[in-house]
């Protein structure tokens, strides 16, 4: 019988997950703030109220206004999806998406660079 080796794993996390690129906001304007300051060039992920994201259905930066989308679809009944799309040409904008059961209060955004994010998905 082959004897068993320790083998030590180590992971680094890579420079896109700092600290700084993760945020929570308690309100709406406290994400607009953290969403329209982020660097639009790495991902990052935000913790928003899901609240705010049903109420609002932009977010507005001197860079142009993103469209927020919050649905239930029929075919995952009890959970929302969330979606922030980049403002109508900005390369460089954030494309966000996210996902909650109906009972949770907050939720945490995805967001890629939209040149980073998949092409083969359409924007409803």
């Amino acid at each position: 019988m082959a004897a068993l080796t320790a083998i030590s794993i180590s992971f680094a996390a890579p420079a896109a997950l700092a600290q700084d690129m993760v945020s929570s906001s308690a309100d709406f304007a406290s994400f607009t703030t953290a969403f329209c300051g982020a660097d639009r060039s790495a991902a990052h992920i935000f913790v928003v109220p899901l609240a705010a994201l049903e109420d609002n259905s932009t977010v507005s930066c001197d860079f142009g206004t993103a469209n927020i989308r919050v649905s239930e679809p029929e075919s995952d009944p009890g959970h929302y999806v969330m979606n922030i799309d980049p403002p109508e040409g900005v390369e460089d904008g954030l494309d966000c998406d996210g996902k909650a059961d109906k009972g949770m209060s907050q939720v945490a955004l995805n967001c890629l660079p939209a040149n980073m994010e998949s092409a083969d998905h359409t924007k409803t």
